[in-house]
Protein backbone atom coordinates (compact mmCIF):
# COMPACT_ATOMS: atom_id res chain seq x y z
CA UNK A 1 0.00 0.00 0.00
CA UNK A 2 1.14 3.78 -1.07
CA UNK A 3 0.72 4.71 2.49
CA UNK A 4 2.81 7.49 4.98
CA UNK A 5 2.80 5.88 8.37
CA UNK A 6 2.49 8.57 11.49
CA UNK A 7 4.71 8.52 14.67
CA UNK A 8 3.01 9.45 17.39
CA UNK A 9 5.95 10.56 20.01
CA UNK A 10 3.46 11.18 22.89
CA UNK A 11 3.54 9.99 26.47
CA UNK A 12 0.76 7.74 27.29
CA UNK A 13 -0.51 10.07 30.00
CA UNK A 14 -0.60 12.77 27.42
CA UNK A 15 -2.95 11.12 25.18
CA UNK A 16 -5.64 11.32 28.21
CA UNK A 17 -5.74 15.01 27.59
CA UNK A 18 -6.70 16.58 24.07
CA UNK A 19 -4.00 17.18 22.30
CA UNK A 20 -6.85 19.37 19.47
CA UNK A 21 -8.85 21.75 22.20
CA UNK A 22 -6.85 24.87 24.11
CA UNK A 23 -7.93 24.86 27.75
CA UNK A 24 -9.15 28.37 26.56
CA UNK A 25 -11.54 26.94 24.36
CA UNK A 26 -12.96 23.85 26.66
CA UNK A 27 -13.55 26.59 29.28
CA UNK A 28 -15.52 28.75 26.79
CA UNK A 29 -18.24 25.66 26.33
CA UNK A 30 -18.10 25.15 29.26
CA UNK A 31 -19.33 28.91 30.17
CA UNK A 32 -21.58 28.66 27.49
CA UNK A 33 -23.77 25.56 28.69
CA UNK A 34 -23.40 27.23 32.02
CA UNK A 35 -24.97 31.10 31.04
CA UNK A 36 -28.10 29.17 30.14
CA UNK A 37 -28.47 27.37 33.56
CA UNK A 38 -29.89 29.07 36.70
CA UNK A 39 -27.88 29.86 39.51
CA UNK A 40 -28.42 27.20 41.89
CA UNK A 41 -28.39 24.58 39.68
CA UNK A 42 -25.64 22.41 38.75
CA UNK A 43 -24.88 20.48 35.07
CA UNK A 44 -23.40 17.18 35.73
CA UNK A 45 -21.59 15.18 33.21
CA UNK A 46 -21.20 11.49 33.61
CA UNK A 47 -17.99 9.73 31.79
CA UNK A 48 -17.98 6.80 29.79
CA UNK A 49 -17.29 3.81 31.68
CA UNK A 50 -14.26 1.50 31.10
CA UNK A 51 -14.74 -1.20 28.30
CA UNK A 52 -13.69 -4.81 27.63
CA UNK A 53 -11.08 -3.83 24.51
CA UNK A 54 -7.82 -2.40 25.51
CA UNK A 55 -8.73 0.80 23.69
CA UNK A 56 -9.38 4.29 24.98
CA UNK A 57 -13.83 4.91 24.52
CA UNK A 58 -14.69 8.70 26.32
CA UNK A 59 -18.45 9.63 25.95
CA UNK A 60 -18.47 12.28 23.67
CA UNK A 61 -20.26 15.12 26.09
CA UNK A 62 -17.83 14.58 28.39
CA UNK A 63 -14.91 14.91 26.21
CA UNK A 64 -16.86 18.02 24.78
CA UNK A 65 -17.23 19.77 27.85
CA UNK A 66 -13.31 19.02 29.08
CA UNK A 67 -11.46 16.73 26.65
CA UNK A 68 -10.18 13.94 29.33
CA UNK A 69 -10.38 10.47 28.47
CA UNK A 70 -10.26 8.72 32.03
CA UNK A 71 -13.14 6.40 32.52
CA UNK A 72 -15.69 6.61 35.41
CA UNK A 73 -14.58 10.46 35.80
CA UNK A 74 -17.46 13.07 36.69
CA UNK A 75 -17.86 16.53 35.13
CA UNK A 76 -19.98 19.31 37.85
CA UNK A 77 -20.85 22.73 36.24
CA UNK A 78 -22.30 25.68 38.10
CA UNK A 79 -24.86 27.44 36.93
CA UNK A 80 -23.84 30.70 35.38
CA UNK A 81 -20.29 30.85 37.22
CA UNK A 82 -19.04 27.76 35.11
CA UNK A 83 -17.31 27.17 38.27
CA UNK A 84 -15.93 23.59 37.51
CA UNK A 85 -15.04 19.94 39.22
CA UNK A 86 -13.34 17.36 37.35
CA UNK A 87 -14.36 13.78 40.08
CA UNK A 88 -11.57 11.04 38.72
CA UNK A 89 -10.99 8.03 40.15
CA UNK A 90 -7.25 6.95 42.21
CA UNK A 91 -4.35 5.41 39.39
CA UNK A 92 -4.51 2.88 41.91
CA UNK A 93 -7.65 1.27 40.25
CA UNK A 94 -6.12 1.25 37.10
CA UNK A 95 -4.09 -0.89 34.73
CA UNK A 96 -0.47 0.11 33.74
CA UNK A 97 2.54 1.97 34.90
CA UNK A 98 1.74 5.07 37.30
CA UNK A 99 3.51 7.17 34.87
CA UNK A 100 0.83 6.40 32.30
CA UNK A 101 -1.85 7.02 34.03
CA UNK A 102 -4.07 9.85 35.38
CA UNK A 103 -6.34 10.11 38.55
CA UNK A 104 -7.08 12.96 41.42
CA UNK A 105 -3.48 12.37 42.38
CA UNK A 106 -2.52 14.57 39.38
CA UNK A 107 -4.87 17.37 40.46
CA UNK A 108 -2.32 20.50 39.82
CA UNK A 109 -1.60 18.91 36.28
CA UNK A 110 -5.25 18.39 35.31
CA UNK A 111 -6.69 22.43 36.53
CA UNK A 112 -3.49 23.72 34.70
CA UNK A 113 -4.33 21.54 31.00
CA UNK A 114 -8.19 21.98 31.10
CA UNK A 115 -8.65 25.15 33.54
CA UNK A 116 -10.86 23.68 35.63
CA UNK A 117 -11.23 25.27 39.53
CA UNK A 118 -11.10 21.90 41.05
CA UNK A 119 -9.96 18.45 40.52
CA UNK A 120 -11.04 16.08 43.44
CA UNK A 121 -11.35 12.32 44.13
CA UNK A 122 -14.52 10.52 42.73
CA UNK A 123 -15.59 10.03 46.47
CA UNK A 124 -16.47 13.16 46.79
CA UNK A 125 -19.28 13.99 44.47
CA UNK A 126 -21.88 13.05 46.93
CA UNK A 127 -20.77 15.88 49.33
CA UNK A 128 -20.62 18.08 46.40
CA UNK A 129 -24.36 17.24 45.40
CA UNK A 130 -25.86 17.41 48.84
CA UNK A 131 -28.63 20.27 48.88
CA UNK A 132 -28.21 20.51 44.66
CA UNK A 133 -32.41 20.89 43.94
CA UNK A 134 -32.21 21.10 40.33
CA UNK A 135 -29.56 19.22 38.67
CA UNK A 136 -29.05 18.96 34.51
CA UNK A 137 -27.87 16.22 32.89
CA UNK A 138 -27.35 14.61 29.31
CA UNK A 139 -30.47 12.23 29.46
CA UNK A 140 -28.99 9.77 26.74
CA UNK A 141 -26.85 6.19 26.71
CA UNK A 142 -22.84 6.41 26.31
CA UNK A 143 -21.92 8.12 22.84
CA UNK A 144 -18.24 7.28 21.80
CA UNK A 145 -15.69 5.04 20.09
CA UNK A 146 -17.60 4.18 16.95
CA UNK A 147 -20.79 4.15 18.72
CA UNK A 148 -23.35 7.13 17.72
CA UNK A 149 -25.97 8.53 20.29
CA UNK A 150 -28.76 7.08 18.46
CA UNK A 151 -27.42 3.63 17.68
CA UNK A 152 -26.69 3.37 21.56
CA UNK A 153 -30.17 4.68 22.64
CA UNK A 154 -31.71 1.66 20.07
CA UNK A 155 -29.30 -0.81 21.94
CA UNK A 156 -30.02 0.09 25.52
CA UNK A 157 -34.09 0.13 23.98
CA UNK A 158 -33.90 -3.19 22.83
CA UNK A 159 -32.19 -4.66 25.82
CA UNK A 160 -34.72 -3.31 27.86
CA UNK A 161 -37.08 -4.55 25.98
CA UNK A 162 -36.04 -7.88 25.63
CA UNK A 163 -38.00 -10.41 28.25
CA UNK A 164 -34.74 -12.11 28.98
CA UNK A 165 -32.59 -9.49 29.57
CA UNK A 166 -34.99 -6.26 30.78
CA UNK A 167 -31.29 -4.04 31.37
CA UNK A 168 -31.88 -0.82 33.07
CA UNK A 169 -30.48 1.81 30.56
CA UNK A 170 -27.92 3.79 31.94
CA UNK A 171 -29.28 7.01 31.69
CA UNK A 172 -32.36 5.35 33.64
CA UNK A 173 -30.20 3.99 36.29
CA UNK A 174 -28.34 7.57 36.90
CA UNK A 175 -32.08 9.52 37.54
CA UNK A 176 -32.91 6.65 39.95
CA UNK A 177 -30.10 6.96 41.86
CA UNK A 178 -29.80 10.86 41.98
CA UNK A 179 -33.33 10.49 43.17
CA UNK A 180 -32.71 7.46 45.68
CA UNK A 181 -29.47 9.59 46.95
CA UNK A 182 -30.62 13.06 46.91
CA UNK A 183 -34.48 13.05 47.87
CA UNK A 184 -36.54 15.84 46.50
CA UNK A 185 -33.92 16.35 43.63
CA UNK A 186 -35.25 18.10 40.31
CA UNK A 187 -33.39 16.43 37.54
CA UNK A 188 -33.36 17.56 34.03
CA UNK A 189 -32.28 16.60 30.71
CA UNK A 190 -29.23 18.56 29.58
CA UNK A 191 -29.38 17.76 26.03
CA UNK A 192 -31.49 20.81 24.84
CA UNK A 193 -28.83 23.22 25.82
CA UNK A 194 -26.11 20.67 24.68
CA UNK A 195 -27.27 19.65 21.34
CA UNK A 196 -26.95 23.70 19.78
CA UNK A 197 -23.55 23.92 21.04
CA UNK A 198 -22.21 20.82 19.19
CA UNK A 199 -24.53 21.80 15.67
CA UNK A 200 -21.75 24.77 14.75
CA UNK A 201 -18.23 23.27 14.47
CA UNK A 202 -15.08 25.63 15.91
CA UNK A 203 -11.96 26.10 13.51
CA UNK A 204 -10.19 23.88 15.64
CA UNK A 205 -13.19 21.05 15.73
CA UNK A 206 -13.16 21.68 12.06
CA UNK A 207 -9.17 20.77 11.83
CA UNK A 208 -9.65 17.47 13.15
CA UNK A 209 -12.62 16.88 10.99
CA UNK A 210 -10.40 17.84 7.83
CA UNK A 211 -7.64 15.02 9.15
CA UNK A 212 -10.75 12.51 9.18
CA UNK A 213 -12.11 13.18 5.64
CA UNK A 214 -8.56 13.25 4.78
CA UNK A 215 -7.97 9.76 6.04
CA UNK A 216 -11.34 7.85 5.27
CA UNK A 217 -10.42 9.81 1.43
CA UNK A 218 -7.21 8.04 1.67
CA UNK A 219 -8.71 4.47 2.60
CA UNK A 220 -11.37 4.94 -0.32
CA UNK A 221 -8.57 5.58 -2.57
CA UNK A 222 -6.69 2.55 -1.34
CA UNK A 223 -9.93 0.30 -1.50
CA UNK A 224 -9.91 1.45 -5.38
CA UNK A 225 -5.90 0.93 -6.26
CA UNK A 226 -6.57 -2.81 -4.75
CA UNK A 227 -10.25 -3.86 -5.99
CA UNK A 228 -9.99 -6.58 -8.46
CA UNK A 229 -12.37 -9.27 -10.04
CA UNK A 230 -12.19 -12.61 -7.72
CA UNK A 231 -10.99 -10.85 -4.09
CA UNK A 232 -13.71 -10.86 -1.76
CA UNK A 233 -15.44 -7.81 -0.55
CA UNK A 234 -13.39 -8.33 2.80
CA UNK A 235 -10.20 -7.14 1.12
CA UNK A 236 -11.62 -3.90 0.69
CA UNK A 237 -12.48 -3.84 4.59
CA UNK A 238 -9.04 -4.69 5.54
CA UNK A 239 -7.52 -1.98 3.15
CA UNK A 240 -9.74 0.55 5.19
CA UNK A 241 -8.42 -0.43 8.62
CA UNK A 242 -4.86 -0.76 8.14
CA UNK A 243 -5.10 2.78 6.90
CA UNK A 244 -6.75 3.96 9.97
CA UNK A 245 -4.52 2.67 11.80
CA UNK A 246 -1.29 3.20 9.90
CA UNK A 247 -1.96 6.76 9.10
CA UNK A 248 -3.81 7.93 11.45
CA UNK A 249 -3.62 5.13 15.18
CA UNK A 250 -7.48 5.25 15.25
CA UNK A 251 -10.17 2.59 14.73
CA UNK A 252 -13.38 2.51 13.11
CA UNK A 253 -15.79 5.64 13.44
CA UNK A 254 -18.75 2.86 12.16
CA UNK A 255 -18.41 -0.50 10.13
CA UNK A 256 -17.05 -0.56 7.14
CA UNK A 257 -19.56 -1.10 3.89
CA UNK A 258 -17.76 -2.64 1.18
CA UNK A 259 -20.61 -4.34 -1.06
CA UNK A 260 -20.64 -5.37 -4.74
CA UNK A 261 -23.38 -5.48 -7.31
CA UNK A 262 -26.47 -6.24 -6.12
CA UNK A 263 -25.41 -5.79 -2.87
CA UNK A 264 -25.05 -2.48 -2.58
CA UNK A 265 -29.33 -2.46 -2.65
CA UNK A 266 -28.32 -2.80 1.42
CA UNK A 267 -27.29 0.34 2.78
CA UNK A 268 -26.24 -0.98 5.68
CA UNK A 269 -24.37 -3.91 4.63
CA UNK A 270 -22.03 -5.03 6.52
CA UNK A 271 -21.54 -8.76 5.42
CA UNK A 272 -18.04 -8.05 3.10
CA UNK A 273 -18.15 -11.49 2.34
CA UNK A 274 -18.91 -12.10 -1.19
CA UNK A 275 -16.90 -12.10 -3.72
CA UNK A 276 -16.54 -9.54 -6.72
CA UNK A 277 -16.82 -10.27 -9.47
CA UNK A 278 -15.96 -8.60 -13.34
CA UNK A 279 -19.31 -6.46 -13.98
CA UNK A 280 -20.23 -5.50 -10.40
CA UNK A 281 -19.47 -1.74 -9.51
CA UNK A 282 -18.56 -1.54 -5.85
CA UNK A 283 -19.97 0.68 -3.12
CA UNK A 284 -17.10 1.43 -0.28
CA UNK A 285 -18.47 3.31 2.28
CA UNK A 286 -16.28 3.75 6.02
CA UNK A 287 -14.79 6.69 8.39
CA UNK A 288 -12.62 6.56 11.39
CA UNK A 289 -13.00 7.14 14.91
CA UNK A 290 -9.99 9.78 14.63
CA UNK A 291 -9.50 11.19 18.25
CA UNK A 292 -13.18 11.07 19.02
CA UNK A 293 -14.48 12.51 15.60
CA UNK A 294 -15.22 10.87 12.30
CA UNK A 295 -16.14 12.03 8.94
CA UNK A 296 -18.21 9.87 6.48
CA UNK A 297 -17.21 9.56 2.49
CA UNK A 298 -18.85 7.20 0.02
CA UNK A 299 -17.61 6.11 -3.83
CA UNK A 300 -19.21 4.03 -6.27
CA UNK A 301 -16.57 2.59 -8.98
CA UNK A 302 -16.50 -0.28 -11.13
CA UNK A 303 -14.64 -3.65 -9.75
CA UNK A 304 -12.84 -4.09 -13.39
CA UNK A 305 -11.81 -0.30 -13.35
CA UNK A 306 -14.28 0.88 -16.38
CA UNK A 307 -17.53 1.82 -15.93
CA UNK A 308 -20.29 0.22 -18.15
CA UNK A 309 -22.27 2.31 -20.46
CA UNK A 310 -25.39 2.08 -17.80
CA UNK A 311 -23.21 2.80 -14.59
CA UNK A 312 -21.23 6.06 -16.59
CA UNK A 313 -25.05 7.11 -17.34
CA UNK A 314 -26.95 6.40 -14.04
CA UNK A 315 -24.08 7.32 -11.38
CA UNK A 316 -22.47 10.01 -13.99
CA UNK A 317 -25.75 11.34 -13.12
CA UNK A 318 -25.94 11.37 -9.54
CA UNK A 319 -22.35 12.90 -9.67
CA UNK A 320 -23.52 15.51 -11.58
CA UNK A 321 -26.13 15.95 -8.96
CA UNK A 322 -23.72 15.74 -6.10
CA UNK A 323 -21.96 18.83 -8.05
CA UNK A 324 -25.23 20.71 -8.10
CA UNK A 325 -25.71 20.60 -4.69
CA UNK A 326 -21.94 21.73 -4.29
CA UNK A 327 -22.67 24.79 -5.85
CA UNK A 328 -25.53 25.79 -3.98
CA UNK A 329 -24.74 25.31 -0.16
CA UNK A 330 -23.67 28.60 1.59
CA UNK A 331 -24.49 30.14 4.71
CA UNK A 332 -28.21 32.04 4.81
CA UNK A 333 -29.73 29.36 2.75
CA UNK A 334 -32.39 26.93 3.89
CA UNK A 335 -31.89 22.92 3.33
CA UNK A 336 -34.67 23.03 1.52
CA UNK A 337 -34.48 25.69 -0.84
CA UNK A 338 -31.02 23.88 -2.09
CA UNK A 339 -33.07 20.87 -2.69
CA UNK A 340 -35.99 22.95 -4.88
CA UNK A 341 -33.06 24.20 -6.99
CA UNK A 342 -31.23 21.12 -7.78
CA UNK A 343 -34.10 19.16 -8.90
CA UNK A 344 -34.87 22.21 -10.97
CA UNK A 345 -31.50 21.91 -12.43
CA UNK A 346 -30.88 18.79 -12.93
CA UNK A 347 -34.32 18.13 -14.30
CA UNK A 348 -33.08 21.07 -16.73
CA UNK A 349 -29.95 18.78 -17.60
CA UNK A 350 -32.12 16.16 -17.99
CA UNK A 351 -34.34 17.54 -20.85
CA UNK A 352 -31.51 18.69 -22.97
CA UNK A 353 -32.43 16.89 -26.42
CA UNK A 354 -28.35 16.21 -27.03
CA UNK A 355 -27.17 15.98 -23.47
CA UNK A 356 -25.60 13.61 -21.53
CA UNK A 357 -28.06 12.77 -19.19
CA UNK A 358 -31.24 13.08 -21.64
CA UNK A 359 -34.20 10.01 -20.85
CA UNK A 360 -32.86 9.97 -17.22
CA UNK A 361 -35.78 12.48 -15.89
CA UNK A 362 -37.59 9.44 -13.94
CA UNK A 363 -34.99 9.01 -12.02
CA UNK A 364 -35.01 12.91 -10.84
CA UNK A 365 -38.43 12.90 -10.30
CA UNK A 366 -37.98 9.52 -8.54
CA UNK A 367 -35.16 10.90 -6.22
CA UNK A 368 -37.49 14.00 -5.43
CA UNK A 369 -40.71 11.80 -4.69
CA UNK A 370 -38.63 9.79 -2.03
CA UNK A 371 -37.85 13.36 -0.24
CA UNK A 372 -34.44 12.42 0.15
CA UNK A 373 -32.57 15.01 2.12
CA UNK A 374 -29.12 15.17 0.38
CA UNK A 375 -27.79 17.37 3.23
CA UNK A 376 -28.24 13.86 5.29
CA UNK A 377 -26.86 14.24 9.30
CA UNK A 378 -24.24 16.33 10.89
CA UNK A 379 -20.99 14.72 11.43
CA UNK A 380 -18.39 15.71 14.33
CA UNK A 381 -17.88 13.75 17.40
CA UNK A 382 -19.74 10.72 15.81
CA UNK A 383 -20.49 9.95 12.34
CA UNK A 384 -24.31 10.52 12.87
CA UNK A 385 -23.57 13.59 15.19
CA UNK A 386 -26.22 14.57 17.58
CA UNK A 387 -26.70 18.16 17.08
CA UNK A 388 -30.22 20.50 17.25
CA UNK A 389 -32.34 18.61 15.02
CA UNK A 390 -33.69 22.12 13.81
CA UNK A 391 -31.00 22.72 11.84
CA UNK A 392 -32.76 20.98 8.63
CA UNK A 393 -35.77 23.97 9.15
CA UNK A 394 -33.28 26.70 9.37
CA UNK A 395 -30.86 28.44 7.15
CA UNK A 396 -27.19 26.84 6.94
CA UNK A 397 -24.55 28.45 9.19
CA UNK A 398 -20.93 28.41 8.37
CA UNK A 399 -19.00 26.11 10.76
CA UNK A 400 -21.97 23.44 10.10
CA UNK A 401 -20.53 20.00 9.13
CA UNK A 402 -22.69 17.17 7.61
CA UNK A 403 -22.68 14.42 4.69
CA UNK A 404 -23.81 15.50 1.23
CA UNK A 405 -25.43 12.25 -0.02
CA UNK A 406 -27.57 12.11 -3.55
CA UNK A 407 -28.77 8.62 -3.84
CA UNK A 408 -30.66 6.61 -5.65
CA UNK A 409 -32.39 2.84 -5.71
CA UNK A 410 -32.20 1.41 -9.01
CA UNK A 411 -35.03 -0.85 -9.41
CA UNK A 412 -34.19 -2.81 -12.40
CA UNK A 413 -30.79 -3.24 -11.33
CA UNK A 414 -31.28 -3.80 -8.07
CA UNK A 415 -28.60 -1.18 -6.71
CA UNK A 416 -27.81 1.82 -4.65
CA UNK A 417 -25.98 4.21 -6.59
CA UNK A 418 -24.55 7.37 -4.26
CA UNK A 419 -21.62 10.34 -3.50
CA UNK A 420 -21.15 11.04 -0.09
CA UNK A 421 -18.75 13.71 1.15
CA UNK A 422 -18.47 15.29 4.50
CA UNK A 423 -18.57 19.08 4.33
CA UNK A 424 -18.17 21.98 6.29
CA UNK A 425 -20.16 25.00 5.47
CA UNK A 426 -17.19 28.30 4.71
CA UNK A 427 -17.77 32.15 4.84
CA UNK A 428 -18.48 32.11 0.94
CA UNK A 429 -19.69 28.09 0.09
CA UNK A 430 -18.62 25.00 1.23
CA UNK A 431 -15.78 22.60 1.57
CA UNK A 432 -15.29 18.86 0.69
CA UNK A 433 -13.36 17.24 3.85
CA UNK A 434 -13.25 14.21 2.15
CA UNK A 435 -12.41 15.83 -1.06
CA UNK A 436 -9.43 14.04 -1.73
CA UNK A 437 -11.09 10.81 -2.99
CA UNK A 438 -11.95 11.60 -6.91
CA UNK A 439 -16.23 10.96 -7.67
CA UNK A 440 -15.61 12.03 -10.93
CA UNK A 441 -15.85 8.69 -13.61
CA UNK A 442 -12.80 9.87 -15.52
CA UNK A 443 -10.64 10.58 -12.32
CA UNK A 444 -11.88 7.50 -10.77
CA UNK A 445 -10.81 5.22 -13.55
CA UNK A 446 -7.52 7.11 -14.40
CA UNK A 447 -6.88 6.52 -10.45
CA UNK A 448 -7.69 2.72 -11.32
CA UNK A 449 -5.71 2.66 -14.06
CA UNK A 450 -2.80 3.85 -12.71
CA UNK A 451 -2.58 1.36 -10.01
CA UNK A 452 -2.79 -1.36 -12.26
CA UNK A 453 -0.12 0.19 -14.43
Amino acid sequence: MNTKSVTLDVRPRDLLITRDFTAAELKERRQRIASQIEEGAKLLIVGAPPVPEDRLVQDANFYYFCGLDVPHSYLLIEGKTGHTTVYLPSRDVMDGAAEDKLGFEDADYIRTRLDVEKAEPRSKLTEALQGVSILYTPLVEVEGGGATRFGAMGCAQKREEDEWDQAEPRRKRLVRLLEERFPGIEVRNAIPLINPLRTIKSPAEIAVLREAGALSAAAVMEGMRIVQPGIHENRLQAAVEYVFRDQGHCGLGYGVIAAAGQRTWDGHYHYNNAKIEDSDIVLLDCGPDLRHYSSDIARIFPANGVFSDWHRRIYGMIAQYHNVLLDLIRPGVLPQDIYDESVRQMLAFCDQPDGVFHGMRPYVEQMQKAGVRYLNHGVGLSVHDAIDPEWKNRPLQEGFVCALDPMIWVKETHEYIRVEDTVVVTSNGVERLTGDAPFEIDDIESLMRASKG
